[in-house]
């Protein structure tokens, strides 16, 4: 099983989301190293669901700190709503 965190993004903008978007890509995979997936899904022209899963808990739990800290500070303007949510995702074994 997969720690994961599940994050809804509403954005203030179309061109709010491209900047988040922009950022998530380059960023991403410095600040969460220890990520096993990183996925952004687009559900409409202002908000996106992002995926991210780890190989542990605490894991999850440091990543989660860090992507709550980076969207309630200099990313905050450009959110109109974020919901996080967390679950484990099954593994083929």
């Amino acid at each position: 099983m997969k720690p994961t965190n599940v994050v809804s993004m509403d954005f203030n903008s179309a061109e709010a989301m491209d900047e988040f978007i922009e950022m998530y890509e380059r960023d991403a995979p410095s600040l969460y190293q220890e990520a096993e997936l990183l996925v952004l899904v687009v559900t409409d022209e202002a908000s996106l669901i992002a995926i991210a899963a780890y190989p542990t808990e605490d894991d999850r739990l440091a990543a989660q700190e860090t992507a709550e800290e980076r969207i309630k500070g200099h990313f905050a303007p450009l959110f109109e709503a974020v919901s996080y949510t967390h679950l484990t995702l099954p593994t083929n074994r």
